[in-house]
Protein backbone atom coordinates (compact mmCIF):
# COMPACT_ATOMS: atom_id res chain seq x y z
CA UNK A 1 0.00 0.00 0.00
CA UNK A 2 1.24 3.50 -0.80
CA UNK A 3 1.85 5.58 1.99
CA UNK A 4 0.12 9.07 2.43
CA UNK A 5 3.79 10.79 1.26
CA UNK A 6 3.50 9.16 -1.83
CA UNK A 7 -0.31 9.60 -2.57
CA UNK A 8 0.39 13.16 -1.83
CA UNK A 9 3.72 13.37 -4.15
CA UNK A 10 2.06 11.94 -6.91
CA UNK A 11 -0.85 14.54 -6.58
CA UNK A 12 1.79 17.35 -6.56
CA UNK A 13 3.27 15.66 -9.77
CA UNK A 14 0.19 15.16 -11.09
CA UNK A 15 -1.02 18.83 -10.78
CA UNK A 16 2.08 20.07 -12.55
CA UNK A 17 1.57 17.96 -15.06
CA UNK A 18 -1.93 18.91 -15.54
CA UNK A 19 -0.84 22.36 -15.87
CA UNK A 20 1.43 21.63 -18.16
CA UNK A 21 1.16 22.48 -22.28
CA UNK A 22 2.94 19.13 -22.98
CA UNK A 23 3.17 16.33 -20.73
CA UNK A 24 6.32 14.92 -19.58
CA UNK A 25 7.14 11.28 -19.76
CA UNK A 26 6.40 9.59 -16.03
CA UNK A 27 10.35 9.47 -14.95
CA UNK A 28 10.98 12.96 -16.19
CA UNK A 29 8.08 14.42 -14.29
CA UNK A 30 9.49 12.60 -11.25
CA UNK A 31 13.11 13.61 -12.22
CA UNK A 32 12.47 17.17 -12.37
CA UNK A 33 10.11 17.15 -9.22
CA UNK A 34 12.98 15.40 -7.15
CA UNK A 35 15.60 18.60 -8.17
CA UNK A 36 13.58 21.16 -7.79
CA UNK A 37 12.69 19.86 -4.30
CA UNK A 38 15.93 18.59 -2.69
CA UNK A 39 17.41 21.90 -4.11
CA UNK A 40 13.95 24.27 -3.08
CA UNK A 41 16.45 26.62 -0.77
CA UNK A 42 18.40 27.20 -4.08
CA UNK A 43 15.35 28.95 -5.56
CA UNK A 44 16.43 28.07 -9.04
CA UNK A 45 14.28 28.36 -12.14
CA UNK A 46 12.49 25.46 -14.06
CA UNK A 47 14.98 26.49 -16.87
CA UNK A 48 17.92 26.30 -14.60
CA UNK A 49 16.51 22.64 -13.21
CA UNK A 50 15.90 21.64 -16.85
CA UNK A 51 19.98 22.97 -17.71
CA UNK A 52 21.18 20.28 -15.33
CA UNK A 53 18.62 17.19 -15.85
CA UNK A 54 20.66 14.32 -17.35
CA UNK A 55 18.36 12.73 -20.03
CA UNK A 56 18.40 9.93 -22.36
CA UNK A 57 20.75 6.44 -21.86
CA UNK A 58 24.90 6.78 -20.61
CA UNK A 59 23.54 8.79 -18.09
CA UNK A 60 25.83 6.71 -15.31
CA UNK A 61 23.21 6.45 -12.53
CA UNK A 62 23.52 10.22 -12.14
CA UNK A 63 20.13 11.90 -13.42
CA UNK A 64 20.98 15.39 -12.10
CA UNK A 65 24.11 17.75 -12.18
CA UNK A 66 24.74 21.11 -10.57
CA UNK A 67 27.45 23.00 -9.25
CA UNK A 68 27.64 26.15 -7.62
CA UNK A 69 29.87 28.78 -6.69
CA UNK A 70 29.33 31.01 -3.77
CA UNK A 71 25.88 30.14 -3.97
CA UNK A 72 25.51 31.09 -7.71
CA UNK A 73 24.75 28.56 -10.71
CA UNK A 74 27.95 27.90 -12.63
CA UNK A 75 26.69 27.54 -16.86
CA UNK A 76 29.10 27.20 -19.48
CA UNK A 77 29.21 30.83 -20.20
CA UNK A 78 30.21 31.89 -16.58
CA UNK A 79 32.77 34.21 -15.42
CA UNK A 80 35.06 31.47 -14.48
CA UNK A 81 35.46 30.32 -18.03
CA UNK A 82 35.96 33.23 -19.70
CA UNK A 83 39.05 33.67 -21.64
CA UNK A 84 40.41 36.49 -19.98
CA UNK A 85 39.43 35.38 -16.05
CA UNK A 86 42.03 35.58 -13.59
CA UNK A 87 41.68 33.72 -10.35
CA UNK A 88 42.39 36.50 -8.55
CA UNK A 89 39.44 38.20 -9.13
CA UNK A 90 37.77 35.31 -6.79
CA UNK A 91 37.52 35.74 -3.11
CA UNK A 92 39.87 33.37 -1.13
CA UNK A 93 38.35 30.14 0.08
CA UNK A 94 35.61 30.42 -2.87
CA UNK A 95 32.87 27.93 -2.18
CA UNK A 96 32.15 25.62 -5.14
CA UNK A 97 29.36 22.67 -4.70
CA UNK A 98 29.29 19.48 -6.67
CA UNK A 99 25.39 18.68 -6.17
CA UNK A 100 24.55 14.85 -7.70
CA UNK A 101 20.87 13.71 -7.92
CA UNK A 102 19.86 10.13 -8.44
CA UNK A 103 15.82 9.68 -8.62
CA UNK A 104 14.33 6.54 -9.11
CA UNK A 105 10.30 5.90 -8.86
CA UNK A 106 10.97 2.85 -7.05
CA UNK A 107 9.64 2.21 -3.47
CA UNK A 108 13.15 0.92 -2.12
CA UNK A 109 16.50 2.05 -1.92
CA UNK A 110 18.99 -0.58 -3.34
CA UNK A 111 22.73 -1.52 -3.54
CA UNK A 112 22.92 -1.13 -7.55
CA UNK A 113 22.12 2.31 -7.38
CA UNK A 114 25.03 3.42 -5.78
CA UNK A 115 27.36 0.77 -7.35
CA UNK A 116 26.43 2.29 -10.82
CA UNK A 117 26.90 5.88 -9.89
CA UNK A 118 30.57 4.62 -7.30
CA UNK A 119 31.51 3.26 -11.22
CA UNK A 120 30.70 6.44 -12.45
CA UNK A 121 32.20 8.96 -10.54
CA UNK A 122 35.34 7.28 -10.15
CA UNK A 123 35.85 8.08 -13.78
CA UNK A 124 34.19 11.43 -13.93
CA UNK A 125 36.33 12.84 -11.12
CA UNK A 126 39.51 11.68 -12.53
CA UNK A 127 41.18 14.89 -13.98
CA UNK A 128 43.33 12.34 -15.83
CA UNK A 129 40.66 10.80 -18.03
CA UNK A 130 40.24 12.43 -21.50
CA UNK A 131 36.87 13.34 -22.68
CA UNK A 132 37.37 10.55 -25.61
CA UNK A 133 37.79 8.22 -22.53
CA UNK A 134 34.93 8.78 -21.23
CA UNK A 135 32.48 9.07 -24.45
CA UNK A 136 32.93 5.38 -24.27
CA UNK A 137 30.92 4.67 -20.66
CA UNK A 138 28.98 8.17 -20.79
CA UNK A 139 26.42 10.71 -22.80
CA UNK A 140 28.17 13.83 -24.10
CA UNK A 141 25.79 15.79 -21.47
CA UNK A 142 26.64 13.87 -18.72
CA UNK A 143 30.33 14.59 -19.55
CA UNK A 144 29.28 18.35 -20.22
CA UNK A 145 28.01 18.67 -16.84
CA UNK A 146 30.78 17.35 -15.01
CA UNK A 147 33.06 19.04 -16.66
CA UNK A 148 31.79 22.45 -15.59
CA UNK A 149 32.43 21.39 -12.36
CA UNK A 150 36.40 19.83 -12.66
CA UNK A 151 36.94 22.79 -14.77
CA UNK A 152 36.14 25.49 -12.32
CA UNK A 153 37.57 23.06 -9.46
CA UNK A 154 41.67 23.69 -11.50
CA UNK A 155 40.75 27.13 -12.88
CA UNK A 156 39.59 27.95 -8.57
CA UNK A 157 42.02 26.14 -7.26
CA UNK A 158 44.63 28.58 -6.19
CA UNK A 159 41.92 30.19 -4.18
CA UNK A 160 42.04 27.21 -1.56
CA UNK A 161 38.26 26.52 -2.47
CA UNK A 162 35.74 25.12 0.11
CA UNK A 163 34.11 22.36 -1.91
CA UNK A 164 31.12 20.34 -1.23
CA UNK A 165 30.54 17.19 -2.92
CA UNK A 166 26.12 16.11 -2.29
CA UNK A 167 24.97 13.01 -3.86
CA UNK A 168 21.03 12.71 -2.86
CA UNK A 169 19.56 9.19 -4.07
CA UNK A 170 15.58 10.33 -3.94
CA UNK A 171 13.29 7.73 -3.88
CA UNK A 172 9.72 7.19 -3.03
CA UNK A 173 10.63 4.48 0.00
CA UNK A 174 11.44 4.52 3.42
CA UNK A 175 15.09 5.47 4.67
CA UNK A 176 14.36 3.63 7.72
CA UNK A 177 14.14 0.19 6.01
CA UNK A 178 17.22 0.51 3.72
CA UNK A 179 19.52 -2.17 4.60
CA UNK A 180 22.76 -2.44 5.77
CA UNK A 181 24.70 -2.72 2.28
CA UNK A 182 23.13 0.46 1.57
CA UNK A 183 24.24 2.21 4.29
CA UNK A 184 27.69 0.79 3.77
CA UNK A 185 27.64 2.14 -0.30
CA UNK A 186 26.85 5.53 1.49
CA UNK A 187 30.04 5.29 3.01
CA UNK A 188 31.77 4.26 0.23
CA UNK A 189 30.68 7.10 -1.85
CA UNK A 190 31.71 9.71 0.60
CA UNK A 191 35.07 8.17 0.49
CA UNK A 192 35.20 8.08 -2.94
CA UNK A 193 34.51 12.10 -3.21
CA UNK A 194 37.13 12.84 -0.38
CA UNK A 195 39.53 10.52 -2.05
CA UNK A 196 38.99 11.97 -5.23
CA UNK A 197 38.13 15.64 -4.52
CA UNK A 198 41.30 16.41 -2.13
CA UNK A 199 39.79 18.23 1.23
CA UNK A 200 36.19 18.20 0.07
CA UNK A 201 33.29 17.51 2.45
CA UNK A 202 31.37 15.37 1.21
CA UNK A 203 27.62 14.84 1.64
CA UNK A 204 25.77 11.68 0.65
CA UNK A 205 22.11 11.51 1.50
CA UNK A 206 19.15 9.23 1.12
CA UNK A 207 15.79 11.43 0.28
CA UNK A 208 12.77 8.98 0.98
CA UNK A 209 8.77 9.39 0.66
CA UNK A 210 8.67 11.25 3.83
CA UNK A 211 12.17 13.29 3.53
CA UNK A 212 10.72 14.44 0.11
CA UNK A 213 7.39 15.45 0.86
CA UNK A 214 8.58 17.30 3.88
CA UNK A 215 10.91 19.52 1.52
CA UNK A 216 8.58 19.68 -1.36
CA UNK A 217 5.49 21.18 1.41
CA UNK A 218 8.09 23.75 2.63
CA UNK A 219 8.45 27.16 0.83
CA UNK A 220 11.92 29.69 1.32
CA UNK A 221 12.08 31.20 4.42
CA UNK A 222 11.15 35.28 3.26
CA UNK A 223 9.40 36.05 6.48
CA UNK A 224 12.63 36.71 8.67
CA UNK A 225 13.07 38.94 12.12
CA UNK A 226 15.44 41.58 12.62
CA UNK A 227 16.60 43.01 15.67
CA UNK A 228 17.73 46.67 15.31
CA UNK A 229 19.69 48.39 18.04
CA UNK A 230 17.69 51.68 17.84
CA UNK A 231 16.11 52.92 14.54
CA UNK A 232 14.03 55.73 12.80
CA UNK A 233 11.20 55.59 11.19
CA UNK A 234 8.67 57.53 8.39
CA UNK A 235 5.76 56.08 7.30
CA UNK A 236 6.53 52.55 6.00
CA UNK A 237 10.47 53.53 6.03
CA UNK A 238 12.82 52.67 8.61
CA UNK A 239 16.65 53.17 8.97
CA UNK A 240 18.63 51.84 12.22
CA UNK A 241 21.63 50.37 13.10
CA UNK A 242 21.59 46.21 13.43
CA UNK A 243 24.70 44.30 15.38
CA UNK A 244 26.46 41.97 13.00
CA UNK A 245 26.19 39.52 14.95
CA UNK A 246 22.37 39.70 14.43
CA UNK A 247 22.57 40.54 10.96
CA UNK A 248 24.56 37.18 10.45
CA UNK A 249 21.94 35.55 11.82
CA UNK A 250 19.26 36.86 9.67
CA UNK A 251 21.20 35.81 6.88
CA UNK A 252 21.38 32.17 8.04
CA UNK A 253 19.70 29.48 7.53
CA UNK A 254 19.10 26.64 10.00
CA UNK A 255 22.85 24.98 9.21
CA UNK A 256 24.40 28.48 9.08
CA UNK A 257 24.47 28.89 5.29
CA UNK A 258 23.97 32.11 3.27
CA UNK A 259 20.21 32.27 2.26
CA UNK A 260 20.76 32.95 -1.36
CA UNK A 261 17.39 33.34 -2.41
CA UNK A 262 16.85 36.51 -0.04
CA UNK A 263 19.15 38.23 -2.87
CA UNK A 264 16.89 36.94 -6.12
CA UNK A 265 16.00 40.86 -6.93
CA UNK A 266 19.59 42.88 -6.17
CA UNK A 267 20.51 43.53 -9.25
CA UNK A 268 24.29 41.42 -9.51
CA UNK A 269 25.63 38.85 -8.60
CA UNK A 270 28.72 39.00 -5.46
CA UNK A 271 31.45 39.50 -7.54
CA UNK A 272 34.21 38.22 -5.11
CA UNK A 273 37.85 39.05 -4.37
CA UNK A 274 37.43 42.24 -6.09
CA UNK A 275 38.66 45.46 -4.55
CA UNK A 276 35.78 46.55 -2.85
CA UNK A 277 35.21 43.21 -1.25
CA UNK A 278 38.24 43.03 -0.28
CA UNK A 279 38.19 46.18 1.68
CA UNK A 280 35.11 45.24 3.42
CA UNK A 281 36.82 41.92 4.24
CA UNK A 282 39.48 44.19 5.69
CA UNK A 283 37.36 46.56 7.79
CA UNK A 284 35.32 43.60 9.34
CA UNK A 285 38.66 41.58 9.76
CA UNK A 286 40.96 44.72 11.86
CA UNK A 287 40.91 44.69 15.45
CA UNK A 288 40.61 48.51 15.39
CA UNK A 289 38.01 50.93 17.05
CA UNK A 290 36.38 51.73 13.65
CA UNK A 291 32.81 50.63 13.93
CA UNK A 292 31.91 49.06 10.73
CA UNK A 293 29.38 51.12 9.74
CA UNK A 294 30.93 53.79 9.72
CA UNK A 295 33.18 52.74 7.01
CA UNK A 296 29.89 50.96 4.71
CA UNK A 297 26.80 52.70 3.22
CA UNK A 298 24.50 49.59 4.87
CA UNK A 299 22.28 47.48 3.35
CA UNK A 300 18.42 48.36 1.67
CA UNK A 301 16.01 45.55 2.12
CA UNK A 302 12.31 45.68 0.12
CA UNK A 303 9.65 43.55 1.92
CA UNK A 304 5.57 43.26 2.14
CA UNK A 305 4.95 43.74 5.31
CA UNK A 306 6.56 44.76 8.88
CA UNK A 307 5.48 43.96 12.39
CA UNK A 308 7.59 45.75 15.12
CA UNK A 309 7.44 43.56 18.66
CA UNK A 310 9.42 44.03 22.04
CA UNK A 311 13.08 44.52 21.88
CA UNK A 312 12.74 46.84 18.56
CA UNK A 313 12.42 43.34 16.40
CA UNK A 314 11.19 43.44 13.28
CA UNK A 315 9.13 40.88 11.78
CA UNK A 316 9.87 41.59 7.70
CA UNK A 317 7.87 39.68 5.23
CA UNK A 318 8.68 38.98 1.91
CA UNK A 319 12.01 39.99 2.32
CA UNK A 320 14.10 40.74 -0.45
CA UNK A 321 17.75 42.49 -0.29
CA UNK A 322 18.39 44.53 -3.09
CA UNK A 323 21.27 46.42 -2.12
CA UNK A 324 24.03 45.71 -0.22
CA UNK A 325 25.37 42.29 -1.72
CA UNK A 326 28.63 42.43 -1.55
CA UNK A 327 28.82 43.82 1.87
CA UNK A 328 25.98 41.05 3.07
CA UNK A 329 28.33 37.81 1.29
CA UNK A 330 31.53 39.45 3.33
CA UNK A 331 30.02 39.58 6.67
CA UNK A 332 28.78 36.71 6.50
CA UNK A 333 31.83 34.60 4.99
CA UNK A 334 33.84 36.83 8.06
CA UNK A 335 31.50 36.24 10.87
CA UNK A 336 31.14 32.62 9.88
CA UNK A 337 35.01 32.27 10.17
CA UNK A 338 35.18 34.09 13.73
CA UNK A 339 32.58 32.61 15.08
CA UNK A 340 29.29 34.46 15.82
CA UNK A 341 29.85 34.80 19.73
CA UNK A 342 33.44 36.61 18.78
CA UNK A 343 31.58 39.21 16.54
CA UNK A 344 29.07 40.01 19.95
CA UNK A 345 32.21 40.55 21.54
CA UNK A 346 32.96 43.23 19.35
CA UNK A 347 29.89 44.41 19.26
CA UNK A 348 30.12 46.30 15.67
CA UNK A 349 26.94 47.36 13.57
CA UNK A 350 25.62 48.07 10.30
CA UNK A 351 23.50 50.47 8.48
CA UNK A 352 19.84 48.75 7.45
CA UNK A 353 17.09 50.30 5.37
CA UNK A 354 14.27 49.07 5.18
CA UNK A 355 11.00 49.97 2.94
CA UNK A 356 7.79 48.35 2.96
CA UNK A 357 5.97 48.65 -0.65
CA UNK A 358 3.69 45.86 -2.49
CA UNK A 359 3.87 48.25 -5.28
CA UNK A 360 6.00 46.73 -7.94
CA UNK A 361 6.87 50.47 -9.51
CA UNK A 362 7.78 51.26 -6.38
CA UNK A 363 10.11 48.76 -5.87
CA UNK A 364 11.83 49.12 -8.69
CA UNK A 365 12.53 53.11 -8.46
CA UNK A 366 14.00 51.91 -5.11
CA UNK A 367 15.82 48.82 -6.23
CA UNK A 368 17.41 51.28 -9.57
CA UNK A 369 17.81 54.34 -6.74
CA UNK A 370 19.92 52.50 -4.16
CA UNK A 371 22.28 51.03 -7.08
CA UNK A 372 22.92 54.12 -8.59
CA UNK A 373 25.88 55.39 -6.30
CA UNK A 374 27.91 52.18 -7.58
CA UNK A 375 28.90 51.47 -10.78
CA UNK A 376 26.11 48.46 -11.77
CA UNK A 377 26.10 47.49 -15.63
CA UNK A 378 22.94 48.97 -16.87
CA UNK A 379 21.63 45.41 -17.74
CA UNK A 380 21.63 44.44 -14.34
CA UNK A 381 18.70 46.94 -13.70
CA UNK A 382 17.15 45.96 -17.18
CA UNK A 383 13.76 44.16 -14.81
CA UNK A 384 13.06 47.64 -13.34
CA UNK A 385 12.36 49.20 -16.82
CA UNK A 386 9.05 50.46 -18.74
CA UNK A 387 9.48 47.14 -21.33
CA UNK A 388 9.67 44.45 -18.93
CA UNK A 389 6.83 46.11 -17.18
CA UNK A 390 4.81 46.18 -20.74
CA UNK A 391 6.05 42.40 -21.83
CA UNK A 392 4.81 40.89 -18.18
CA UNK A 393 1.44 42.88 -18.18
CA UNK A 394 0.51 41.78 -21.93
CA UNK A 395 1.28 38.18 -21.25
CA UNK A 396 -0.73 38.05 -17.94
CA UNK A 397 -4.01 39.15 -20.49
CA UNK A 398 -2.91 36.04 -22.68
CA UNK A 399 -2.38 33.75 -19.48
CA UNK A 400 0.98 33.99 -19.64
CA UNK A 401 3.54 34.74 -17.03
CA UNK A 402 6.79 36.89 -17.69
CA UNK A 403 9.09 36.04 -14.73
CA UNK A 404 10.29 39.95 -14.19
CA UNK A 405 11.15 39.37 -11.23
CA UNK A 406 12.93 35.27 -10.52
CA UNK A 407 10.42 32.66 -9.59
CA UNK A 408 7.37 34.86 -8.62
CA UNK A 409 5.22 33.18 -10.90
CA UNK A 410 6.52 30.17 -10.03
CA UNK A 411 6.32 30.80 -6.26
CA UNK A 412 2.45 31.85 -6.85
CA UNK A 413 1.61 27.97 -8.72
CA UNK A 414 1.48 29.17 -12.13
CA UNK A 415 1.96 26.22 -14.82
CA UNK A 416 5.84 25.76 -15.26
CA UNK A 417 5.89 26.01 -19.01
CA UNK A 418 3.29 29.07 -19.49
CA UNK A 419 6.55 30.74 -17.35
CA UNK A 420 9.03 33.16 -19.54
CA UNK A 421 12.00 34.60 -17.90
CA UNK A 422 13.73 37.32 -19.09
CA UNK A 423 16.38 35.41 -20.45
CA UNK A 424 14.49 32.38 -22.13
CA UNK A 425 12.69 35.53 -23.77
CA UNK A 426 16.61 36.86 -25.03
CA UNK A 427 17.11 33.25 -26.63
CA UNK A 428 13.80 33.20 -28.57
CA UNK A 429 14.17 36.85 -29.76
CA UNK A 430 17.78 36.71 -30.56
CA UNK A 431 17.23 33.02 -31.94
CA UNK A 432 14.06 33.60 -34.15
CA UNK A 433 14.32 37.47 -34.63
CA UNK A 434 17.78 38.15 -34.93
CA UNK A 435 18.64 35.32 -36.84
CA UNK A 436 21.40 34.03 -34.65
CA UNK A 437 20.77 30.59 -32.70
CA UNK A 438 24.14 30.48 -32.32
CA UNK A 439 24.09 33.10 -29.85
CA UNK A 440 21.64 32.09 -28.23
CA UNK A 441 22.89 28.92 -27.63
CA UNK A 442 26.45 29.89 -27.21
CA UNK A 443 25.65 32.23 -23.90
CA UNK A 444 22.36 31.20 -21.79
CA UNK A 445 23.21 33.07 -18.58
CA UNK A 446 25.20 36.69 -20.89
CA UNK A 447 23.41 37.37 -23.40
CA UNK A 448 21.71 40.39 -22.27
CA UNK A 449 25.30 41.66 -21.47
CA UNK A 450 25.99 43.47 -24.51
CA UNK A 451 24.12 46.58 -24.71
CA UNK A 452 24.22 46.81 -28.45
CA UNK A 453 22.39 43.10 -28.48
CA UNK A 454 20.19 44.41 -25.75
CA UNK A 455 19.01 47.46 -27.04
CA UNK A 456 17.71 44.80 -30.65
CA UNK A 457 16.18 42.64 -28.44
CA UNK A 458 14.45 44.83 -26.31
CA UNK A 459 12.64 47.50 -27.89
CA UNK A 460 9.25 49.62 -27.97
CA UNK A 461 9.46 49.21 -31.89
CA UNK A 462 8.75 45.11 -31.74
CA UNK A 463 5.23 44.94 -30.74
CA UNK A 464 4.39 43.24 -27.58
CA UNK A 465 2.17 40.11 -29.32
CA UNK A 466 5.24 39.45 -31.36
CA UNK A 467 7.08 38.57 -28.03
CA UNK A 468 4.76 36.65 -27.02
CA UNK A 469 4.35 34.92 -29.96
CA UNK A 470 8.43 34.14 -30.19
CA UNK A 471 8.06 33.07 -26.94
CA UNK A 472 5.19 30.77 -27.27
CA UNK A 473 7.04 29.27 -30.29
CA UNK A 474 10.07 28.49 -28.69
CA UNK A 475 8.14 26.47 -25.97
CA UNK A 476 6.12 24.54 -28.88
CA UNK A 477 10.14 23.51 -30.09
CA UNK A 478 11.15 22.51 -26.87
CA UNK A 479 7.77 20.42 -25.45
CA UNK A 480 8.05 19.08 -29.22
CA UNK A 481 11.72 18.14 -29.03
CA UNK A 482 11.50 16.68 -25.51
CA UNK A 483 9.63 13.66 -27.95
CA UNK A 484 11.82 13.55 -30.49
CA UNK A 485 14.91 14.19 -29.25
CA UNK A 486 17.14 13.33 -26.47
CA UNK A 487 18.77 15.93 -24.10
CA UNK A 488 22.04 16.31 -25.33
CA UNK A 489 20.79 16.83 -28.83
CA UNK A 490 18.01 19.15 -27.34
CA UNK A 491 20.12 21.73 -25.97
CA UNK A 492 22.40 21.88 -29.02
CA UNK A 493 19.65 22.39 -31.25
CA UNK A 494 16.59 23.82 -29.63
CA UNK A 495 17.22 26.88 -30.93
CA UNK A 496 18.57 26.22 -34.52
CA UNK A 497 15.42 24.00 -34.52
CA UNK A 498 12.81 27.63 -34.09
CA UNK A 499 15.24 29.72 -36.51
CA UNK A 500 15.00 26.92 -39.05
CA UNK A 501 11.27 26.22 -38.78
CA UNK A 502 10.05 30.39 -38.51
CA UNK A 503 12.67 31.24 -41.58
CA UNK A 504 10.66 28.28 -43.48
CA UNK A 505 7.25 30.05 -42.61
CA UNK A 506 8.65 33.45 -43.57
CA UNK A 507 10.37 32.63 -46.87
CA UNK A 508 12.76 35.24 -45.83
CA UNK A 509 16.20 35.97 -44.08
CA UNK A 510 14.84 37.49 -40.49
CA UNK A 511 17.49 40.64 -38.91
CA UNK A 512 14.13 41.81 -36.99
CA UNK A 513 11.50 40.81 -34.81
CA UNK A 514 9.38 43.22 -36.04
CA UNK A 515 9.36 41.21 -39.41
CA UNK A 516 7.25 38.81 -38.04
CA UNK A 517 4.60 40.61 -36.46
CA UNK A 518 2.22 39.43 -39.14
CA UNK A 519 3.04 36.00 -38.40
CA UNK A 520 2.39 36.41 -34.67
CA UNK A 521 -0.65 38.09 -35.48
CA UNK A 522 -1.82 35.18 -37.50
CA UNK A 523 -0.23 32.86 -34.67
CA UNK A 524 1.22 30.75 -36.71
CA UNK A 525 2.07 26.92 -34.53
CA UNK A 526 4.50 24.37 -35.21
CA UNK A 527 3.90 20.68 -35.58
CA UNK A 528 5.79 18.05 -34.53
CA UNK A 529 6.19 16.86 -37.77
CA UNK A 530 7.69 20.01 -38.72
CA UNK A 531 9.91 19.13 -35.30
CA UNK A 532 10.98 16.06 -36.68
CA UNK A 533 11.84 17.16 -39.82
CA UNK A 534 14.10 19.84 -38.86
CA UNK A 535 15.94 17.79 -36.08
CA UNK A 536 16.72 15.21 -38.95
CA UNK A 537 17.56 18.10 -41.35
CA UNK A 538 19.85 20.08 -38.74
CA UNK A 539 21.27 16.86 -37.35
CA UNK A 540 22.90 16.00 -40.43
CA UNK A 541 24.18 19.08 -41.34
CA UNK A 542 26.00 19.44 -37.95
CA UNK A 543 26.92 15.98 -38.03
CA UNK A 544 29.17 16.13 -41.45
CA UNK A 545 30.57 19.25 -39.74
CA UNK A 546 31.71 17.56 -37.05
CA UNK A 547 32.84 14.53 -38.84
CA UNK A 548 34.68 16.97 -41.04
CA UNK A 549 36.36 19.13 -38.80
CA UNK A 550 36.89 16.87 -36.03
CA UNK A 551 34.64 19.24 -33.64
CA UNK A 552 32.32 18.26 -30.96
CA UNK A 553 28.38 18.62 -31.33
CA UNK A 554 28.19 21.33 -29.31
CA UNK A 555 30.94 23.83 -31.04
CA UNK A 556 29.29 23.08 -34.02
CA UNK A 557 26.03 24.35 -32.28
CA UNK A 558 27.64 27.28 -31.19
CA UNK A 559 28.98 28.47 -34.76
CA UNK A 560 27.94 31.31 -36.96
CA UNK A 561 28.54 29.72 -40.05
CA UNK A 562 26.40 26.48 -39.00
CA UNK A 563 23.40 28.61 -38.36
CA UNK A 564 23.70 30.54 -41.64
CA UNK A 565 23.81 26.93 -43.41
CA UNK A 566 20.88 25.76 -41.54
CA UNK A 567 19.04 29.20 -42.80
CA UNK A 568 20.36 28.46 -46.16
CA UNK A 569 18.75 25.12 -45.62
CA UNK A 570 15.15 26.46 -44.65
CA UNK A 571 15.13 28.91 -47.58
CA UNK A 572 15.61 25.94 -50.14
CA UNK A 573 18.94 27.64 -51.25
CA UNK A 574 21.16 24.96 -51.64
CA UNK A 575 21.39 21.05 -50.54
CA UNK A 576 22.77 20.29 -47.63
CA UNK A 577 26.05 18.50 -49.26
CA UNK A 578 26.27 21.40 -51.43
CA UNK A 579 26.68 23.59 -48.23
CA UNK A 580 28.91 22.00 -46.66
CA UNK A 581 31.63 21.62 -49.26
CA UNK A 582 31.27 25.25 -49.91
CA UNK A 583 31.54 27.14 -46.58
CA UNK A 584 35.62 27.65 -45.88
CA UNK A 585 35.00 26.20 -41.96
CA UNK A 586 38.65 26.19 -41.43
CA UNK A 587 38.68 30.17 -41.09
CA UNK A 588 34.37 30.78 -40.37
CA UNK A 589 33.18 28.24 -38.21
CA UNK A 590 34.08 29.49 -34.86
CA UNK A 591 32.28 29.58 -31.45
CA UNK A 592 30.17 32.53 -30.90
CA UNK A 593 31.74 34.63 -28.89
Amino acid sequence: MATNENVLIDAFIKEAQDARITRQPDDVAFETFAAQTVLRQRNLSDDEIESGRIGGGKDGGIDGVYIFQDGALLDEDSDVFADDFVPKSVRKNVEIVLWLIQAKRETSFTETAFDKAHSSLRRLLDLNQTDAQLRVYYSEELIARMRLFTRAWTLLGSRSPDITVRFDYVAKGDVATANDAVSQKMIDLGDLFATQVPAAKPVVRLVGSRQLWALASSTPEYDLQLRFEDYVSKGDSYAGLVRLSDYFDFLSDADGKLQGHLFDQNVRDFQGDVAVNRDIQASLESDNADDFWWLNNGVTILCSAINIGGGKTFTLDGVQIVNGMQTSHSIHSAIARIGADEERKRDRSILVRVFKSQDEATRDRIIRATNSQTKVPDASLHATEDIHRQIETYFLTMGWFYDRRKNFYKNSGKPSDRIVSISALGQAVMAIGLGRPNDARARPSTLLNNPADYRAIFSSRVPLETYLWLATVQRQVDGLLSETADTYVRTNLRFHVSTFLVTKMFKERIYNPSQLTALAVEGREISIIDVVDAIETLQSLAHEIATQEDWAFDRVAKSKSFAEASVNLALGLEEEQDIADSVDFADDLQPAS
